[in-house]
């Protein structure tokens, strides 16, 4: 045996110990009912000798006949009826069902609207120009960018041109143009 089972059958030991001195050490009480105990009969107010009941003992007691019956709703009898927290709709009018359907039918007959390119994410930092090349630094969401005309930016934009006053991409999914401005005063500009 190691060291943590001797040291976890030593605790069992003492608290079975604990238990058993505490068990004789409590005064029994009067209201424990012994098991072994036979429990006697109560005797009925009833004669036993069968029909003999005298008038007294017959107003003690309701003829079944007296009692009538129980009536049940509907719902107190469904005992697996679902309960549902949330109001039941009112009832709709044939009026009302036609001018439902003539709007469903109108959203479902409507074109949805035409896609449109999101709005530009990046962030003008810079450009360097070296002889006829020109490079634009770019950042989005903590990226940065390094690109040139012809080339794509985040598989989605084609930088297109480059001006003093702004930069032109092209979305490529849809194929839209989009500007973004170039701020001359934040903007640094490397040679």
């Amino acid at each position: 045996m190691d060291q943590a089972e001797k040291k976890r059958k030593l605790i069992l030991g003492a608290a079975l110990a604990a238990t058993l001195i505490a068990v004789v050490l409590v005064d029994e009480d009067e209201d424990i009912v012994d098991p072994t105990q036979t429990i006697q009969p109560v005797q009925s107010a009833r004669p036993s000798s069968g029909n003999a009941m005298t008038q007294e003992q017959r107003a003690e007691y309701i003829h079944v006949d007296q009692l009538g019956q129980r009536k049940f709703s509907a719902q107190a009898g469904d005992l697996f009826g679902s309960t549902a927290w949330t109001p039941k709709r009112p009832q709709v009018s044939q009026e009302q069902q036609a001018i439902i359907a003539q709007r469903q039918a109108a959203r479902v007959a409507a074109p949805p609207p035409a896609p449109t390119a999101p709005p530009l994410q990046f962030t003008y930092i810079g450009k360097a120009i070296e002889g006829n090349r020109t490079w634009v630094f770019l950042s989005q969401d903590g990226e940065n960018y390094v690109t040139r005309v012809g080339q794509k930016v985040d598989d989605q934009y084609r930088l297109d041109t480059i001006n003093e006053e702004e930069v032109l991409f092209t979305y490529l999914p849809l194929d839209t143009r989009q500007t973004l401005a170039i701020n001359n005063e934040d903007a640094g500009n490397f040679r």
